[in-house]
């Protein structure tokens, strides 16, 4: 066993509702813990794989999602020979990591940031390098970033919007970091959340085919609600495109998978008004902090970064009312998702009271 992993702690998911709904004895909890959406898919969804056929349970499903791709590469604009998909944007992150980093290599990453970016660093034997982001606004130091680059970095990577802070960084601000990098140093800008940003130059997708050291990951578990699918999708050039479809597994996505993604991408309209009712929730939770003077970074996500002081305590008097939300990440903040209305105006309840 790798010296490196053997005192890994294993993620620590989610109680099931059922066992929350027995220990506290209420009748309703809103899950709100792993950023989902509260609405669910696009009505199309269900009906695309029903229609499946059942002879293709015998059959291996198409190793290339040749119409995800399609549907990914059409919608995207960008090349399809471009295009590695996985179950869910984790798969992605791993294979990354396999594919570029070694044992001497380091990483670097913003802190707060999505725990898996070490995690697997780790897998891999390299060492990360946390930097802190602006205390008082949540945005990432890109001159402190670039500043611990030496010759052993091999990635960077930047959640945009960055997960648990919810903060947006602007696609300029990225790209004059990105034309300082070497190109020995691959950036790797995860836009899991990127659906619910304000602006309308949002990221960085189309300039991949411009910078061979970029790369781009999406998910569809967000906005799309298409979590327990598991779809994922990367998009990046060559030569790491090539290295990357070699050693990905050759049926990673399932015909029911790669079906309910291409209905839920042909729905704009679904996905449209998801982000719309997710903002309109997001400026209406945002205006009751600033009301009530907590200490939040503005989000542009379907989830919020609040400082609590004692967040397990603030945790479980949320959970004993219902409300799921993630304590686990911060001594003093929680990171709640945006639920129904009702759900909102429920955890502010609490939260005057903690």
């Amino acid at each position: 066993m790798k010296e490196t992993i053997k005192n890994m702690a294993a993620y620590e998911a989610e109680l099931p509702v059922a066992e929350v709904k027995a220990t506290y004895g209420v009748s309703h909890v809103a899950r709100l813990s792993a950023n989902e959406s509260p609405y669910g898919p696009s009505p199309k969804v269900g009906p695309a794989i029903r229609d499946v056929s059942d002879d293709v349970l015998g059959f291996y499903p198409d190793g290339q999602a040749t119409a995800l791709r399609q549907a990914v590469a059409k919608l995207e604009q960008v090349n399809p020979d471009s295009l590695v998909f996985g179950a869910g944007a984790d798969e992605l992150i791993e294979l990354l990591t396999r594919v570029i980093l070694t044992p001497n290599d380091n990483v670097i990453v913003p802190n707060p940031t999505f725990g898996e970016y070490a995690m697997h660093a780790q897998i891999e034997q390299a060492t990360t390098k946390s930097i802190p982001v602006n205390q008082d606004t949540g945005h990432i130091d890109f001159d402190a970033m670039f500043d611990a680059v030496d010759e052993h970095t091999t990635m960077v990577w930047l959640a945009n919007p960055n997960n648990p802070t919810g903060v947006f960084e602007t696609r300029s601000d990225i790209l004059s970091f990105l034309q300082k990098l070497p190109q020995s140093v691959v950036l790797v800008v995860d836009e899991a959340y990127y659906d619910f940003v304000d602006q309308i130059d949002a990221t960085v997708i189309r300039d991949v085919k411009d910078y061979p050291n970029l790369v781009v990951l999406r998910t569809l578990s967000k906005a799309y609600g298409l979590a327990n699918l598991r779809i994922g999708y990367g998009v990046m050039q060559e030569p790491l495109y090539q290295v990357m479809q070699a050693v990905r597994l050759p049926y990673n996505l399932n015909t029911y998978q790669i079906t309910g993604a291409v209905a839920a991408l042909s729905d704009q309209l679904y996905l449209q008004s998801v982000v719309a009712k997710v903002k309109s929730e997001r400026e209406k939770f945002e205006q009751f902090l600033t009301k009530h003077q907590f200490k939040y970074y503005q989000s542009q996500t379907n989830f919020l970064w609040i400082k609590v002081g004692d967040a397990k305590r603030v945790g479980e008097a949320l959970l004993s009312e219902g409300y799921q939300i993630n304590d686990r990440l911060n001594a003093e903040w929680i990171r709640i998702a945006l639920g129904t209305v009702s759900d909102n105006e429920g955890m502010q309840r609490i939260l005057l009271r903690k």
